[in-house]
């Protein structure tokens, strides 16, 4: 039998045009091969790769059209929350709001094709004449007869023409940790471009190359530490290190990563990026073996617990557990202690009102 992880990862590179060229042998489990890249959030990627290999005659009839159905039914609703972001972002604009993207459509906007990497909500920063204006959004949306969700301190969430929107206060959590307050006011102070850039012909607003350089891994790194990443992550660092490759000054960079507990984690996802995606790393990076296994493995192996029909208590229970298992992630892959970790979170929650 093939290895599905190779054939994955040729799939992957083709489809970002990366790659040619390929051979597989006859032997190959197609099902297997689509179900993992679905799990992956890659099968999109991975079809137009097939598509641009000329492979689509290999693959048995049942699995071809499940696949072609379900990059098709992606890149629908990829077009339905598109409009729905352009619509919010022509609102906001309108009561004096710039709207800044973070991921989600700035990223597939990277992509050779943007609907092949689909997101589930659309996360944003509000600014309003250089200073925070996620508030007066949140009364500008409530004014349309949209229900608000304040809950959570870090961002409010609404549903907005069936795109759902998490409507930033902060950019990443810092209850508990003076490190993380001094690493969200650094990418505050990013975000703003000194040329307005926008995506496509929308109001929806490109952050500094340098902060999605920096917010990106950022982010990426906070779902490797509580659940962890599929190849979707990877290739979204790709895509980051292609676009920006002439654009960043990736020294500084290495120092903003170094300061904040990312290099290491940084480094094996560039490694990953040029051995998933073929994209050529644009600054010297170490080579370290076990830590680009033990990240693939956990990327591609690790048990998924699914908490669609658990109780909250449950998930958080779940979060907690998930936690304590991935501590060594915590020894490899930042400059925190675990138990440190833990419990400055705690501590954030109970006692921290410095926000």
């Amino acid at each position: 039998m093939e290895n599905i992880e190779e054939i994955l990862f040729e799939l992957v590179a083709a489809g970002l045009g990366k790659r040619n060229d390929c051979g597989f042998s006859k032997d190959v489990d197609w099902h297997d091969i689509y179900r993992t890249a679905m799990m992956q959030g890659v099968a999109a990627i991975c079809l137009d790769g097939l598509q641009s290999l000329h492979l689509n005659n290999v693959i048995p009839y049942p699995v071809k059209m499940q696949w072609i159905a379900s990059a098709m039914k992606q890149e629908q609703m990829y077009n339905a929350q598109w409009q729905s972001a352009v619509s919010l972002a022509k609102l906001w604009h309108d009561a004096g709001l710039d709207t800044y993207v973070m991921k989600g459509f700035v990223l597939a906007n990277m992509y050779p094709r943007p609907m092949v990497r689909y997101s589930c909500d659309m996360d944003c920063f509000l600014i309003c004449e250089h200073v925070w204006g996620g508030e007066k959004g949140n009364v500008v949306v409530e004014s349309r007869g949209i229900d608000v969700d304040r809950s959570y301190y870090k961002n409010s969430k609404f549903c907005f023409n069936g795109l759902t929107v998490e409507n930033h206060q902060y950019l990443l959590p810092i209850k508990g940790s003076k490190k993380a307050k001094r690493f969200e006011s650094w990418l505050r102070e990013q975000m703003e471009t000194k040329v307005d850039e926008y995506i496509g012909d929308s109001y929806l607003q490109v952050p500094s190359d340098m902060f999605n350089a920096v917010y990106i891994l950022a982010h990426a790194q906070e779902h490797f530490f509580e659940d962890g990443i599929v190849l979707k992550h990877i290739c979204d660092w790709a895509m980051v290190l292609k676009t920006y490759a002439n654009k960043v000054d990736w020294d500084e960079w290495k120092h903003v990563c170094k300061e904040y507990g990312m290099l290491s984690f940084g480094y094996a996802m560039s490694r990953l990026a040029y051995r998933v995606c073929c994209v050529n790393v644009p600054f010297d990076c170490p080579k370290d073996d076990e830590a680009d296994r033990r990240l693939l493995d956990d990327t591609l192996y690790r048990k998924v617990c699914n908490n669609g029909k658990r109780s909250k208590i449950q998930v958080r229970i779940n979060l907690v557990m998930n936690m304590f298992r991935n501590s060594w992630k915590y020894r490899m892959f930042s400059d925190t202690n675990f138990l440190m970790f833990c419990g400055r979170r705690v501590w954030g929650y109970l006692f921290d009102k410095d926000l």
